[in-house]
């Protein structure tokens, strides 16, 4: 069972047979957490997630538009879809980091999105947004009328993120005494609820007992309150009472975790980070094999014309990624204000001024 007081939580282990603690483990040092942390908002909290967010939403947009610039005038295997090995140097280096990137790139938004789906930002404004315009709870998951309550799920317990936002019921004081765990458990079990199941015990007077599970399956997932006195549901939310599109996310993200097709699934999302990866060290080659002696900006491009099609994806990325929006805003600005008024950082920078041009 795990406990929580003063901010930590402790794992404690417990010999089901005579009730005897036989050992506990704070969970801030378990290696796993620490790592999930790391993973999640960089051991920073929420300033962690929020670069977490915005280095994601770059992502998108670096493949985006990288995409934008693959795109192929004449419609040719070499080159666009298979590199040309016996292309010059320069040419070769290219096709390796565009090929790739192209046969990678539907991989890359599919893991990068349903990771955002966690950030606190934009994940959580995602989810409102869906649970608030006709993709939220269907009403056959109450027992009764849905309850009017302040609380969600997710405030008391770690649920799949689909029920995160479920109303959390209150339990029925009148003169009961409480259900024992074992009763609970019975209940969960009579339920057949996905084995590796939790209990959260209630927090209040009339708090309820939730049941939580994460399966490796996306379809098993299962989230239920029960009234701490009655021992009644009040609430089952299982995967096949969730909306198409909470379906979709809950497949999302148990593919972005590795889980829902087991080995395979964790292979192909190794062979994709090690694709970013590839990307990164090709894109970086590129870039200073490309950029002029001596400074660190691109050339210039003569006419804005030629760039229209990325400024339009910039500004429809910035509505729909409001911190990948405000980050190109603070580059703008740094750009502007700074860079372009001190002498030996605009040459370093912007480079020399194009040929024949502006």
């Amino acid at each position: 069972m795990k406990i929580t007081q003063d901010g930590e939580t402790h794992t404690i282990f417990v010999d089901p047979y005579n009730a005897e603690i036989i050992g506990q483990l704070n969970d801030q040092h378990r290696i796993i957490d620490r790592v999930e942390e790391f993973h999640g908002e960089l051991m920073l909290g929420t300033y962690g997630d929020l670069i977490v967010e915005l280095v994601a939403c770059w992502t998108l947009a670096l493949v985006l538009t990288g995409i934008y610039l693959w795109r192929p005038k004449k419609m040719r295997v070499f080159g666009v879809f298979l590199p040309r090995l016996k292309a010059r140097k320069r040419t070769f280096i290219r096709d390796l980091h565009a090929v790739p990137g192209v046969w990678l790139s539907i991989a890359i938004v599919f893991l990068v999105f349903t990771g955002l789906l966690w950030t606190g930002n934009w994940g959580t404004k995602f989810q409102n947004l869906t649970t608030n315009s006709g993709f939220g709870y269907p009403p056959s998951i109450w027992v009764g009328s849905a309850p009017s309550s302040e609380v969600q799920t997710k405030d008391i317990a770690d649920v799949p993120w689909a029920a995160e936002t479920l109303e959390v019921p209150t339990s029925n004081q009148n003169g009961y005494l409480p259900v024992s765990v074992d009763e609970v458990v019975n209940i969960a079990d009579q339920q057949e609820i996905y084995p590796t199941y939790e209990v959260i015990y209630p927090q209040t007077d009339d708090g309820v007992y939730t049941i939580s599970v994460f399966p490796p399956k996306a379809r098993d997932e299962a989230t239920m309150h029960i009234d701490q006195y009655t021992g009644a549901i009040l609430a089952d939310y299982r995967y096949d009472n969730y909306q198409p599109l909470g379906k979709l996310m809950a497949w999302g993200i148990t593919v972005h975790k590795g889980l829902e097709y087991g080995l395979i699934n964790q292979i192909i999302g190794l062979i994709v980070c090690l694709g970013i990866i590839g990307l990164v060290i090709g894109g970086t080659v590129l870039w200073w094999k490309r950029k002029p002696d001596g400074h660190f900006g691109a050339p210039r491009s003569n006419s804005i014309v030629k760039i229209r099609g990325l400024l339009i994806i910039l500004i429809i990325f910035s509505i729909i990624f409001p911190v990948f929006g405000l980050s190109v805003l603070v580059i703008f600005f740094i750009d502007w204000l700074i860079i372009r008024r001190i002498p030996k950082l605009k040459h370093v920078f912007h480079g020399p001024p194009s040929k024949g041009g502006m």
